[in-house]
């Protein structure tokens, strides 16, 4: 990682690079969050899907997405070496802006998931900013600023469900891919003008990508498996739910209509909710205390909590439960990427963050098919009781495999 002196260096402002990254960050996740949490509803209300077809065709829309990013982001971040980050969110920007028009004028499943295929091959808006906006802090403010970011992510997470609830209801559910499409344009207009990259060594740009040669030092690093596997399983059961909370939140309110959209957007903005309040508090808890032993705690918790969705009753329980669930699960993912941070070597690192992002990808490929084939099969309820029960087990897992290792 390249980073400036306290002063910056030539061309590259690193406060103007914060300060725009920040909106297109915050945009970008708010014009996700605001379509695709209701793409169950859009199946059945626009596109006409049967209803005893629904939960695999939920299923599939959500898993192609991150099946594509998978795959392509070794790719993209190796790439990004060579050209820099800034040509990588341009580049994702503008697709991701096309991709989301697309989504409003589709009239077909079939149409809908060829552009959410389409979606997962471009992506990588997110991490480019994140990446570019690392590269270009001064060493001093490196934290500060990428606390910043995170706080842009999480706000975006939050007020997407809820500006894609009421757009639904307001103006039809096609207005929410509309409005994404738009913010996403401007966000890659804001960096064309605004954002300037560090420059890339002629010697860089002229290495040859080994995105096999990567995976396989990779294999050989039983830290940085673990990490990508710890990944893999948080991001699993965060999706698993996905394709079904919406048509979930509708019968808990009795088939309330639109007034389920609504809250549906409120369910989902508690996680973000939860994870700015708590996820500062688990970072500085697994610096204090050790990372491994505070994600064994979170896991732990986690896990417990959501073991109670067996005895919810009402929308109102529904949603205290997914609020401390939340809290709890908000610290995994700061203590996954410390952890990683410890078993990786400096000149590896940005590899090693381009496989965890597969394999974090890869549990959204997993996610929300095992929660459409589980929601053909049992209550909703009882696959919120299987996540708990994942989660627990993943820290059993951790707590013979890892903690041992650090008492």
């Amino acid at each position: 990682m390249f980073l400036l002196d306290e002063h910056g260096s030539g061309s590259v402002n690193w406060k103007k690079n914060l300060v725009v990254l920040w909106a297109g960050v915050f945009l970008a996740c708010a014009s996700f969050t605001a379509c695709i949490p209701f793409l169950p509803v859009y199946l059945q209300k626009e596109l006409h899907v049967p209803s005893d077809q629904l939960n695999l065709w939920a299923g599939l829309v959500y898993a192609v997405t991150f099946l594509g990013a998978t795959f392509m982001a070794p790719y993209w971040g190796a790439l990004a070496d060579r050209v820099g980050q800034r040509k990588m969110a341009i580049r994702a920007g503008f697709g991701l802006a096309v991709t989301y028009m697309l989504g409003a004028i589709v009239q077909t499943a079939p149409q809908m998931l060829a552009v959410r295929i389409l979606t997962g091959l471009i992506s990588g808006f997110v991490p480019a900013s994140m990446s570019l906006v690392s590269s270009t802090l001064p060493r001093e403010k490196l934290g500060w600023g990428m606390g910043w970011m995170q706080a842009a992510l999480a706000s975006g997470n939050i007020l997407g469900p809820l500006l894609g609830g009421y757009l639904s209801v307001w103006f039809g559910m096609r207005t929410s891919f509309f409005v994404g499409s738009g913010c996403l344009f401007l966000v890659t207009m804001m960096v064309i003008f605004f954002v300037r990259d560090i420059p890339i060594s002629k010697e860089t740009s002229h290495q040859d990508m080994h995105v096999v040669r990567d995976l396989r030092l990779a294999l050989q690093n039983r830290g940085l498996l673990y990490v990508m596997f710890m990944f893999f399983l948080v991001q699993t059961c965060i999706m698993t739910i996905q394709p079904l909370i919406t048509l979930y939140v509708e019968k808990l309110m009795g088939g309330a209509g639109d007034a389920s959209v609504t809250m549906s957007g409120w369910i989902f903005s508690l996680a973000g909710i939860a994870g700015i309040i708590a996820a500062p508090y688990w970072g500085k808890r697994g610096q204090r205390k050790g990372f491994v032993r505070t994600l064994c705690l979170v896991l732990f918790c986690a896990g417990s909590v959501n073991l109670c969705q067996v005895f919810v009753g009402n929308i109102w329980e529904f949603a205290v439960i997914q609020f401390i669930y939340g809290l709890f699960l908000s610290g995994a993912v700061p203590n996954i990427n410390s952890t990683l941070v410890e078993v990786t070597p400096p000149e590896m690192r940005g590899k090693a963050f381009g496989l965890t992002t597969s394999a974090q990808q890869f549990g959204g490929v997993v996610g929300p098919l095992l929660g459409g084939f589980l929601g053909d099969h049992m209550p909703t309820k009882f696959v919120l009781f299987t996540t708990g029960v994942i989660l627990l087990s993943a820290a059993l897992y951790t707590v013979r495999t890892r903690l041992r290792k650090t008492m």
